[in-house]
């Protein structure tokens, strides 16, 4: 019977190994790591293989590769955080939404403006209430150009996250969403929707995804209560993926 280690591509065990002394200070910051030519000996495999290893190594982040002088440990951004909204404040798990409406706007100027359209336009709005447990945590609106002949589900409407709500709902592939985070107060209908005082502070979290060719599909904003949503995020995530 082939080992666990055995069933482990190689290249990713090269960069597994490599990531461990990284790790322990043992490869620092900016030192040059072996060549293709020394790892392909010291593992007994093709340059081909040390090329995949190594290409992991930079997707994580850990290296970078300069053509013709090889490839340097690179210290971890740690200035750099990834939010993963699906995680932040409450586990999905605990989450439960409840679909408020569903409209189709028309020429409205400045979600024509968000979403990069002009002239006469169509555009879709969504809004869910967030529930944890019997409380509402946050009001989210979701606007997507509307698309003939691209029906959306109900269950897609109330349970899907945002970026694959888009993803389903555009001929375009997402690729980038951008994000701002803001404080707001909340207005009477918002405090009325989380069953609390109005005026009160918000944290305002907004996306806007966007298509390889730079245009605007989507536009989001979630608007959560002061006490009871939190974001999370954490550095350096990358080299996780090993």
């Amino acid at each position: 019977m082939r080992s666990r280690e055995n069933l482990i591509p190689v290249y990713y065990r090269l960069a597994d190994d490599i990531k461990q002394q990284i790790e322990a200070g043992v490869l620092k910051d900016g030192e040059l790591i072996p060549t293709e030519a020394q790892l392909g000996e010291q593992y007994a495999i093709s340059r081909m293989t040390v090329r995949q290893g190594i290409a992991l190594l930079a997707e994580a982040g850990l290296i970078d590769t300069i053509k013709g002088k090889g490839s340097f440990v690179t210290r971890p951004r740690l200035n750099q955080l990834v939010i993963d909204l699906t995680n932040s404040g409450v586990s999905k798990e605990q989450l439960r939404y409840k679909l408020v409406s569903v409209n189709l706007i028309r020429n409205n100027l400045e979600l024509a403006h968000e979403l990069g359209l002009s002239g006469e336009t169509n555009v879709i709005a969504v809004k869910r209430l967030l529930f944890k447990d019997q409380l509402p945590v946050a009001i989210e609106e979701k606007f997507l150009r509307y698309q003939k002949g691209k029906p959306l589900l109900e269950t897609q409407l109330e349970y899907a996250d945002f970026p694959e709500l888009v993803a389903k709902h555009q001929d375009s592939v997402p690729v980038r969403n951008d994000m701002v985070i803001s404080v707001a107060v909340l207005s009477a209908e918002q405090a009325k929707l989380l069953e609390t005082e109005e005026v009160l502070p918000a944290l305002v979290v907004k996306q806007v995804i966007y298509s390889k060719e730079d245009k605007p599909l989507g536009v989001s904003i979630m608007v959560c209560h002061k006490d009871r949503f939190e974001l999370k995020a954490t550095s350096y995530p990358l080299s996780g993926r090993l």
